[in-house]
């Protein structure tokens, strides 16, 4: 149990994720349900014991919060029942397939502009010449924020994100990154207040209704920063990270430049990208009574972490879960990247879309693609989010 290997690591700190596979196989199959002494938290490597907490809010609840030791804000994300289901309602009317459809083209024209940035020179750092550019600018766009804007918006969400390890990392800079987004919020909802005339996604939260409530004031602000921050952070990540595995193996690039126009090829391809990646290592349940999993006992208060790249490993799940294949069926072998159940990722079909733009014009773009010798292929080292930094691919 808890006596075994890798006991005392302290699982909120960044390094103790930076090359985790071993460390999460071994826990995986000999301490599933795993109590981090460093930290007293839990944490859950099974696939199927974190789809069985997800669906189970009545004894693990997301009401006190999803990050270690962060006091929940009133997003959706902190509610559970009823109070989940209507804001969530609320904040669902900006991403009808009437919405994903209006994005598509703007999505598509982002996407051919900065590929045509590099496409002559034959090389790019990936992340931050195309995979950080897309997302940052096409929410911008569904925000009615300018385009020039996108690079601030991206900066705050670098300076953000980190806080989301834990209290420890908190730090003033964050602190004010979030300071100046919340100027920034409040700029965006007095301009539409005084000037209702563009549809931007902000604008539809404001007036969104259910059974006569809307959003209040603190809802559409942590509303607006979940947006930005899991949005940016979900399509950079799986974008650049599966381009690394595609880069490393021009057999399975060659596939998918002959099946190219293959709805069926190209879904399974960017899912697997997305499993492979898992671009948010963990969010966080806390027990409303004394639970037993597997023999260790959980008591009430206290916190467990749902472990995804572990879980997207899960050999019971997954053939041969270490393998990086397009061919893989996504529905047979069904990753949980996004999360599972009522708190299922709401921004999953717009991440699918600008995954599928991406990799379809990169498809149709470059007949190859590889790593750049001696380029930087760098990753995050972070415990909550996963993802590259800087990766340099040359196109051919």
């Amino acid at each position: 149990m808890s006596d075994l290997k890798y006991r005392g690591v302290d699982m909120c700190a960044p390094e103790a994720h930076d090359d985790p596979w071993e460390m999460y196989e071994y826990l995986r199959e000999n301490d599933p349900i795993y109590w981090d002494e460093h930290n007293e938290l839990w944490y859950a490597f099974r696939y199927d014991d974190i789809v069985d907490i997800s669906r189970n809010p009545v004894d693990f609840c997301s009401t006190e919060g999803n990050r270690p030791y962060i006091p929940p804000d009133p997003s959706m994300l902190h509610q559970d029942g009823a109070q989940h289901t209507k804001q969530r309602g609320l904040v669902a009317k900006g991403f009808t397939p009437r919405a994903m459809r209006e994005s598509e083209a703007y999505c598509e024209n982002i996407v051919d502009e900065l590929i045509a940035a590099f496409a002559d020179h034959g090389e790019a750092d990936i992340v931050e010449e195309f995979a950080a550019l897309l997302p940052a600018m096409l929410i911008a766009k569904m925000l009615g924020v300018p385009s020039e804007k996108s690079s601030t918006l991206r900066r705050w969400i670098r300076v953000m994100v980190p806080g989301g390890q834990g209290p420890h990392y908190v730090t003033d800079e964050v602190n004010d990154a979030f300071g100046e987004f919340c100027e920034h919020h409040e700029e965006m909802v007095t301009e539409r207040a005084d000037n209702p005339t563009d549809a931007d996604l902000l604008l539809k939260w404001m007036h969104a209704e259910i059974d006569g409530e809307r959003l209040d004031e603190d809802q559409l602000l942590f509303e607006h920063a979940l947006l930005l921050a899991g949005g940016v952070e979900t399509t950079r990540n799986a974008i650049a990270g599966g381009m690394e595995m595609l880069a490393k193996d021009p057999e399975q690039w060659a596939y998918l430049r002959a099946n190219v126009d293959d709805d069926a090829v190209i879904e399974a391809a960017l899912e697997e990208m997305i499993r492979w990646v898992t671009p948010f290592a963990n969010m966080f349940r806390t027990a409303t009574r004394d639970v037993e999993i597997r023999g260790r006992k959980i008591k009430e208060g206290q916190m467990i972490g749902l472990m995804y790249p572990s879980a997207n490993r899960d050999p019971r799940v997954f053939k041969d879960p270490f393998r990086f294949e397009v061919r893989r069926s996504p529905r047979a072998e069904k990753h949980i990247a996004f999360g599972f159940g009522t708190h299922f990722c709401l921004g999953a079909n717009l991440a699918r879309l600008e995954l599928r733009t991406a990799l379809r014009a990169l498809l149709r773009r470059f007949e190859t693609v590889a790593l750049k010798p001696g380029g930087r292929q760098e990753w995050a080292s972070s415990s909550f989010t996963r993802g590259p930094m800087h990766m340099d691919l040359v196109f051919g």
